[in-house]
């Protein structure tokens, strides 16, 4: 085995180690290993829910959300899948909650009672809605209607002639009970005597009662002057507090100052109800912007081949980003063995048996071991997906066809049209992803040039990192 081929064979043993490290560090499944359905939850609202949100239990994450439908009835059942052994007991149930304020909403399970039977897989749970922000504002409202109803009540009961035509009344009702008072001692005078002489000795009582005090009084007068002397200070407080108060209260009755606005401007609760209204339709953006965030996907993989005839190697690794279901952008770095072929002409002046000088021009083709790149839009159409834009740095098209749900593709590539050494490098390959994540591939490379023509294998690994969508919205509040 030449020097190359040992190098090739040495890269693949570091790329199936890279893999092993990041199958560790990211937690997927391997091969069979895959992620079984173990219940359902349905819910009357599931806003703000996507496919692929969190699951948690206590807080730790078990699992994620593997598709929501909508059943007849109008309310929606969320399916979950779970990382490990989840045991949910009889009684448990799901609610949709936010990581924070603004945060991605997850669905939060109580696992039911330990001492419960065991719940089968698949089995469906109850589900609760969380408390919405729009409620919250609607509940700040309606506070706010209140209040000024009641201050419009008080002002409308004290205010005016007509509370002043209340409080006559109220006097007038005091005098006469008080008149109904007198005549009520007149008639019974007798009893109101033998009362007086009762007080008579509860008062002698009393005096001999001072009496003591004054003697307490004369042992302890200097504590006695200090208490008296906090007293007056403190009754001159309450004076001035309550002169402070009804100052206050003055001025919102006669609609001075901002909560004397609130209560008796219509035009002032109408700008805090507009206010309200403004904050809300920002956070329902923030919340909008937000959620785009959290549905773009990410896959991710590297992988090597190995070229039989060539003796040729090439490891690469590649970004999938799909924006949106059906689309997505593809990035790849790629080292190739033989290099980049870069075409240069040279041009110099030369004469033959002494005649005129003629300029003579070659060109010169050279590679170089270096990177290539490929930066590629795709559209997929049902089971067939169309590639366009630089294939290793030229450019070039593709197509894949997609089989056995996805486990099976071949794809055809085509690109560098230009080279002069040949034809248009030309790619027939097919790939088996199994249910993990390592995926097999081998096909036949340069397929259209003799000389070129190679069969080649290869293996990789690929992953959805759902870790980098958790850290998109925390970048883009720092900006």
């Amino acid at each position: 085995m030449n020097s190359t081929a040992k190098i090739g064979l040495f890269t693949l043993a570091v790329l199936l180690a890279l893999g092993v490290l990041v199958l560790k560090i990211e937690d997927l499944p391997f091969l069979g290993k895959a992620r079984a359905a173990s219940a359902e939850v349905t819910f009357k609202d599931v806003a703000g829910l996507d496919d692929k949100s969190a699951v948690r239990i206590a807080g730790v994450r078990v699992g994620k959300v593997d598709g929501i439908r909508l059943l007849p009835d109008g309310t929606a059942v969320a399916r979950l899948v779970f990382d490990g052994d989840v045991e949910l007991r009889d009684g448990a149930w799901g609610q949709v909650k936010n990581l924070g304020m603004l945060g991605d909403k997850y669905v939060d399970l109580y696992a039911g009672d330990p001492a419960r039977p065991r719940l089968a897989d698949g089995a469906r749970l109850p589900g609760r809605s969380s408390v919405e922000f729009d409620e919250l504002t609607k509940l700040a409202s309606d506070i706010g209607k209140d209040v000024k109803e009641l201050t419009g009540a008080l002002s409308g009961s004290l205010g005016g002639e007509a509370g002043e035509a209340k409080i006559n009344r109220i006097v007038d009702n005091v005098g006469a009970l008080a008149d109904q008072l007198r005549n009520l001692v007149e008639s019974n005078r007798q009893n109101v005597n033998v009362t007086m002489a009762n007080l008579r000795e509860f008062s002698s009582s009393i005096r001999e009662t001072l009496a003591r005090l004054d003697r307490i009084l004369d042992e302890n007068r200097s504590g006695v002057k200090g208490s008296v002397a906090n007293i007056e200070v403190l009754s001159g407080k309450l004076k001035t507090s309550a002169e402070n108060l009804n100052s206050i209260t003055g001025k919102i009755d006669a609609g001075e100052g901002t909560i004397g606005k609130l209560v008796n401007d219509d035009d002032t609760h109408k700008n805090l109800n507009e206010a309200l209204t403004s904050v809300k339709n920002g956070v329902e953006e923030l919340r909008t912007t937000l959620t785009r965030i959290n549905r773009i996907e990410l896959d991710l993989g590297f992988y090597g081949e190995y070229a039989t005839r060539t003796e040729a190697y090439r490891g690469a690794f590649r970004v999938d980003v799909m924006p949106r279901e059906g689309r997505f952008y593809r990035f790849e770095a790629i080292g190739l063995t033989n290099g980049r072929r870069f075409d240069e002409t040279y041009r110099y002046e030369t004469s033959i048996d002494g005649g005129p000088p003629t300029v003579v021009s070659t060109k010169v083709t050279r590679t170089e071991d270096a990177f290539a790149l490929s930066a590629q839009l795709g559209r997929r159409i049902k089971d067939t997906t169309l590639r366009a834009g630089l294939i290793e740095s030229r450019g070039g098209v593709a197509i894949d066809q997609h089989l056995l749900k996805d486990q099976l593709q071949l794809s055809a590539e085509a690109w560098d049209f230009g080279r002069t050494s040949g034809n248009a490098q030309v790619k027939l390959f097919g790939q088996w992803q199994s249910r993990g994540a390592v995926f097999l591939r081998g096909g036949v490379t340069d397929v259209i040039n003799p000389a070129g023509r190679s069969f080649f294998f290869g293996a990789g690994i690929r992953w959805k990192d759902e870790d980098i969508k958790t850290l998109l919205p925390a970048a883009l509040s720092a900006f």
